[in-house]
């Protein structure tokens, strides 16, 4: 899903809540942190991190995390803010994210 544009420099709050079932599996589920398993998704945008966390992007910058830190994150690029999941496979996901975005500081 896409947000309104930032611009690099700019800082962002995020605050997410919700569940995401990240395969057909009922027990497979993930808050924004990621999986409650612990578990990794090898081809996800970030293999690093846990799968079914909450990830970003800004126009054309690589994804970086945002899990549940609630601290301010500067934007790495000027574009259209895009939020997603790291998972390898998207289309078996149920549920949602509900996520609060907050500007805390415009650069000049």
């Amino acid at each position: 899903m896409g947000c309104d544009t930032a611009l690099c420099g700019d800082t962002i709050r995020f605050n997410a809540t919700g569940r995401v079932q990240l395969s057909e599996d009922g027990e497979d589920v993930a808050i924004s942190a990621g999986s409650l398993r612990q578990r990794h998704a090898p081809g996800a945008p970030l293999p690093g991190n846990l799968a079914g966390a909450l990830i970003a992007k800004v126009g054309n910058s690589p994804p970086f995390p945002i899990g549940n830190n609630t601290e301010p994150i500067a934007m790495p690029a000027d574009g259209q803010l895009y939020l997603g999941i790291n998972d390898d496979e998207v289309s078996d996901n149920r549920g949602e994210f509900v996520v609060t975005v907050q500007p805390t500081r415009r650069r000049r």
